[in-house]
């Protein structure tokens, strides 16, 4: 608890400085311009068991979301329908009797719904891909444990009750993807890890270290894999629950969503990691996901509680499978029907007395209707800006997170002003502004060793580099380096040269090679990637190659890595150094324009 208390402080020390250069560094509480509402609606179907709830579910909900986006075409009503591997090969393999595949994909060719993969449930919850004893491994071994075990969850075929391997049968994303193409969006897709305990009773006979699974919270060695299967989804970012158990995860995922925000055009609900979009479920401040069964009073309180001095992005659940059964057989955290499944795999579908009737859910699907009403007749139209958003929406209103250039004039005149705000302090900051975008520690960590390996290689500055998908270090090095020493600019541009091509390699599997290093030597003087970073942006604001410039101490890991959710240790946080803001822009077409 001292560790979480003291990131919190950390963040409201570091954000307020490095979160953004402009004076509105963290969001005020209900400022006076209120920010639009963007929802995203979607539905779970990853019930590979009980198919008869899951078509029905299907067959009910997505003619709703039709009917609604047809009467209320300003409303850009879309959904994403999320379902496992195990489901979606459960629902193709009924395909010859029941049409349900085809059925699903209509609606997606029809641009009514966008399909997305959903890793939670798939079999099972006790029986799966996990890590193990990482503590006792290298930093490099843990990578590769994480990474191995990340990709047979990603393709691996599993039995849909027991989760024993299948070999030779493919699943998870890989079998949803064939059997529904690309997913738009994907999530769930972080496997455990297990731990060793002490034991509290290991001074009785036969007692001993007690191993047990923690669900991780942080996916980062799953993007590389990712780019094998799909480059173009989304993923989930911040969860809306505490599955691991974290002390402080409320204050934690608040304090990211405030640095994720410095601006009104910024949401604490999203943001660029590893040069992915992420969409989290909460970001504090008011925000969880909310369910279309509570009801449209439900509904309308909830929104009247939410601070809107950010763009707020709410995660909204249509046709659940709860809508189909018992509220105290439905009581579980995970899917009840599958959580019942796994535990009776004899006899696993949902007994009859635990389902409801149909008059049953007729009324729960009469509450979602209720709901989305109130949300097209009322809270739309009432509140500028605010519409349903979709994964492809979310993506057109950001710029790109990597692929463009950056001006070199620009950049000095933003890395002088960034080291004004830094002074002494000795955290970095969590991310960088240079004109109207922002770069990652990583990205800016690659622009600046761009600029100076040219200053280097041709004894000028080039006008621009580009911006390149680049990793957090593999490693976040403990300690804040040496205080001592000054060296010339030109030994720092030389390092620059060394290292720069690395920067630019995209070959490495499932390793990347294109990661920062967590450790440099300059003139013989070793130190950390976060004394380097700070060395560039001395050199690029004076690059005169025989100006001298100081190795100040400074710690890897900013704000972020400080406060985020973590499961893993701190050393295995360098895709903190990815992190930053994903301002969005105005749609062309709103309801601020009726």
């Amino acid at each position: 608890m001292k560790r979480i208390y003291r990131s919190l402080i950390l963040s409201l020390i570091v954000t307020p400085l490095f979160a953004a250069q402009t004076p509105s560094a963290q969001p005020a509480a209900h400022a006076a311009v209120t920010q639009p509402v963007y929802i995203y609606l979607y539905s779970r179907v990853t019930d590979q068991v009980n198919l008869d709830i899951s078509e029905a579910r299907l067959r009910r909900l997505l003619p709703m979301i039709e009917r609604y986006r047809t009467q209320h075409p300003e409303a850009h009503l879309k959904a994403t329908i999320f379902f496992s591997g195990a489901s979606s090969e459960a629902l193709a393999e009924r395909n010859a009797q029941t049409g349900i595949k085809d059925y699903v994909l209509d609606f997606k060719n029809r641009g009514i719904i966008e399909i997305g993969y959903d890793g939670t449930d798939e079999p099972t919850y006790e029986h799966r891909p996990m890590s193990h004893m990482l503590e006792s491994k290298a930093y490099r071994e843990r990578w590769l444990e994480r990474a191995a075990e990340d990709e047979k969850f990603l393709t691996e075929g599993r039995d849909p009750l027991t989760g024993d391997p299948r070999p030779g049968s493919v699943g998870g994303l890989q079998a949803m993807q064939q059997v529904f193409g690309k997913a738009a969006c994907i999530t769930g897709v972080s496997v455990g890890t297990e731990r060793v305990h002490p034991d509290p009773n290991r001074d009785m006979p036969g007692a001993g270290p007690t191993p047990t699974v923690t669900p991780e919270v942080g996916d980062w060695e799953i993007a590389p894999l990712l780019r094998r299967y799909n480059t173009e989804a989304i993923l989930f970012g911040l969860p809306g629950t505490n599955p691991a158990h974290i002390p402080g995860f409320g204050g934690s995922i608040l304090e990211i969503g405030h640095m994720m925000s410095p601006t009104p055009e910024t949401s604490p609900e999203l943001f660029w990691a590893d040069n992915i979009l992420r969409s989290s479920e909460s970001a504090g401040l008011g925000a969880r996901v909310i369910r279309g069964n509570e009801g449209s009073a439900a509904i309308k309180e909830f929104t009247t509680k939410l601070d809107r001095s950010r763009i707020r992005i709410i995660h909204m659940e249509l046709g659940s499978d709860t809508d189909y059964l018992k509220p105290d057989f439905a009581k579980t955290t995970l899917s009840a029907t599958l959580t019942y499944a796994y535990a009776h795999p004899d006899n696993p579908k949902v007994p009859a007395e635990d389902r409801l009737t149909p008059d049953q859910v007729n009324v729960a699907f009469s509450k979602e209707e209720a709901t989305l009403n109130w949300l097209v007749a009322d809270f739309l139209p009432a509140n500028s800006g605010s519409r349903f958003v979709s994964n492809t929406d979310l993506q057109k209103m950001t710029s790109a997170s990597a692929g463009y250039s950056v001006s070199v004039d620009e950049l000095r005149a933003a890395l002088k002003q960034t080291l004004d705000q830094w002074g002494s302090n000795t955290f970095p900051p969590p991310y960088f502004q240079v004109g109207n975008r922002y770069l990652s520690m990583a990205e800016a960590f690659q622009v600046m060793t761009d600029a100076l390996a040219g200053l280097s290689r041709t004894g000028k500055l080039p006008e621009s580099v580009p911006a390149v998908q680049v990793y957090g270090p593999l490693r976040v090095a403990g300690g804040h380096g040496p205080n001592v020493g000054d060296v010339p600019v030109a030994s720092v541009a030389k390092v620059c040269a060394q290292i720069a091509d690395d920067l630019h390699d995209t070959t490495g599997y499932p390793i990347p090679n294109n990661t920062v290093p967590s450790v440099l030597v300059v003139d013989g003087i070793g130190m950390n990637a976060a004394q380097f970073l700070r060395l560039m942006a001395q050199a690029l604001v004076e690059p005169d190659p025989n100006a001298k410039v100081r190795v100040r101490m400074t710690y890897m890991y900013s704000g972020t890595a400080e406060v985020f959710p973590k499961t893993r240790a701190m050393e295995d946080t360098g895709a903190t150094w990815t992190f930053k803001p994903a301002p969005l822009a105005a749609p062309s077409s709103t309801l601020a324009s009726r």
